[in-house]
């Protein structure tokens, strides 16, 4: 009886791990239909009226150029199209050079704002795991699905843009927004999984960090080794630059942001794992 006894705790002491994993799993449709509703929407609208605001003030000089291209620029690049063509690329050069910055910025803020703060503030955590799901789970989860829906209003936005200006989608261009989402985003989880006032701390991190390493980045002092505590966030416009160029982008440098992002990710995974979310 005894041996009976322990193979049924054993079983039932896996139950909850099983139905812990298949709560999480079913809650992937509310969180991607909480996403679109009421951070989705907000992206596509915000972002489109920036892209919209870079792209307007350039668009008539360009149309004055296409409209009266110069004899020597059409001999030069072999006819109108081409002309008219390399224009375009000039432009969607300085569009992007100008945007993709922003734009990941604004998108990961967006996207990750109060993702575990605002229920840890509001009170919604009582609820939400009154049933046996593990908050770690539960995040980790709406982390990785408000990033594919980040991605997805990127691609519409691109698309779009390609519709009303010129083809810019590609895949690089994909990669790289993915990618540094993932830096913005991985410092606000862990900040949300941390504190209450994550898009705050978050704006801080990104300013401290872009002004500490632009002034101490050639310090000689031992003091300067903590900068590496911090993602050398003023360079990031090299990478953006290098995709709206066209030119090779600099992996190594797209690896530290990425790994930065990954690294404060999983800092909010142990905070969720091991800390209360009931906390001040």
């Amino acid at each position: 009886m005894s041996e009976t006894r322990e193979a049924d705790s054993e079983v039932a002491s896996r139950l909850p791990t099983r139905r812990r994993r298949g709560g999480v799993a079913l809650y992937g449709l509310w969180q991607l239909r909480d996403f679109f509703v009421e951070r989705g929407l907000p992206m596509f609208i915000i972002s489109g009226l920036l892209g919209y605001l870079t792209a307007a003030p350039m668009l008539p000089a360009l149309h004055r150029n296409i409209a009266s291209l110069p004899p020597r620029l059409v001999a030069k690049w072999g006819g109108t199209e081409a002309a008219t063509a390399m224009l375009m690329k000039d432009f969607n050069t300085l569009f992007l050079r100008n945007f993709l910055g922003a734009v990941v910025f604004l998108g990961a803020l967006l996207a990750m704002n109060g993702i575990v703060a605002n229920d840890r503030k509001q009170g919604h955590y009582r609820f939400l795991f009154t049933k046996p799901v593990a908050p770690w789970r539960y995040y980790g989860q709406a982390f990785l699905i408000h990033w594919a829906g980040y991605l997805g209003i990127m691609t519409l936005l691109a698309l779009l843009y390609g519709y009303l200006v010129w083809p810019v989608l590609s895949v690089p261009l994909v990669v790289v927004l993915a990618l540094m989402f993932l830096t913005y985003a991985g410092i606000t989880f862990a900040l949300s999984a941390a504190a209450r006032w994550d898009w705050l701390s978050l704006v801080t991190v990104a300013v401290a960090a872009s002004f500490l390493w632009d002034r101490y980045k050639d310090s000689t002092s031992a003091a300067a080794a903590l900068l590496y505590l911090l993602p050398p966030l003023h360079r990031t416009s090299d990478v953006y630059l290098a995709l709206a160029k066209g030119e090779p982008v600099p992996w190594p440098l797209v690896e530290w942001f990425v790994g930065y992002g990954v690294a404060c990710y999983l800092v909010g995974l142990i905070v969720l794992r091991y800390r209360r979310l009931a906390i001040v």
